[in-house]
């Protein structure tokens, strides 16, 4: 009796104990799972991971909670780092930092059993790379598929801004929302200050435009906000996306991430 009692209190520790995220990779090539912490907290262990075609990774979320982001590069050298594809952050390259186009998936993990929904998106408000999905463990209400299988031949041209392509050695690597491309200095983006002209209404800055005003303006008729909507419905495609794009699930609930979907 003991020994199964013992047995059972091991099974029931390891069902409410420990919160997962596991990475896939079903691209055609090798890609880079780079997290980043919140408020530049501690970085999740061990940090930027490589995948080659078909592998997979799964990064243990502290019981103490957790949140941040994750992204895929493409490109790097042995460290991570250096890459053709998503060094939008130092050590940038020569010729400078990439936009912050990529696919991201953030995710906010309050302390393991008190009580808190975990929340997470998938953001496309500065652009996109690949193509992505989050499914949880559990499907519930909002706590659902996340699939956004949109392509980078679909990257539009907007009449104001013009190309959203981010072209790198003669190909399309990444698809500029139409507030980066409005914001990023060139030679990808066009350097101008989001709080002038529909800089604006495309990205949304608080003050002074509210939540509400830039849900009824400008961005919502962009082409590059119609193409998330049609091809990725629960991501954000925009600042205050949020009907669309944030989702939250039981408090001990896992993730699967897969790529190039």
């Amino acid at each position: 009796m003991r020994v199964f009692s013992t047995v059972l209190l091991c099974s029931l520790a390891a069902l409410v104990s420990g919160r997962t995220i596991k990475f896939a990779n079903r691209c055609n090539q090798d890609i880079w799972i780079s997290p980043l912490t919140n408020a530049e907290g501690p970085i999740l262990a061990p940090g930027i991971v490589k995948l080659g075609q078909g592998a997979d990774f799964t990064y243990q979320i502290p019981d103490s909670g957790w949140g941040g982001r994750f992204w895929p590069k493409m490109g790097c050298d042995g460290s991570g780092q250096n890459c053709e594809v998503g060094q939008s952050m130092p050590p940038c390259l020569p010729t400078g930092c990439d936009p912050p186009a990529e696919t991201k998936v953030e995710f906010f993990f309050p302390q393991l059993n008190a009580g808190g929904d975990v929340w997470y998106d998938v953001s496309l408000v500065d652009g996109y790379s690949i193509s992505s999905e989050i499914i949880p463990s559990s499907i519930q209400g909002s706590c659902t598929h996340t699939r956004c299988a949109m392509s980078l031949d679909a990257c539009p041209n907007e009449r104001e801004v013009g190309d959203l392509r981010v072209i790198k050695n003669g190909r399309t690597v990444q698809c500029l929302s139409p507030c980066k491309k409005w914001n990023y200095p060139p030679p990808f983006g066009l350097g101008r200050p989001e709080n002038e002209g529909n800089g604006l209404w495309y990205c949304c800055p608080t003050p002074p435009i509210s939540p509400e005003q830039c849900r009824q303006n400008v961005v919502i008729e962009t082409e590059y906000v119609k193409l998330i909507h049609r091809d990725c419905p629960t991501a954000y495609s925009y600042s205050y996306d949020d009907e669309a794009g944030l989702h939250n699930c039981p408090n001990n609930v896992n993730f699967d991430v897969n790529f190039c979907i």
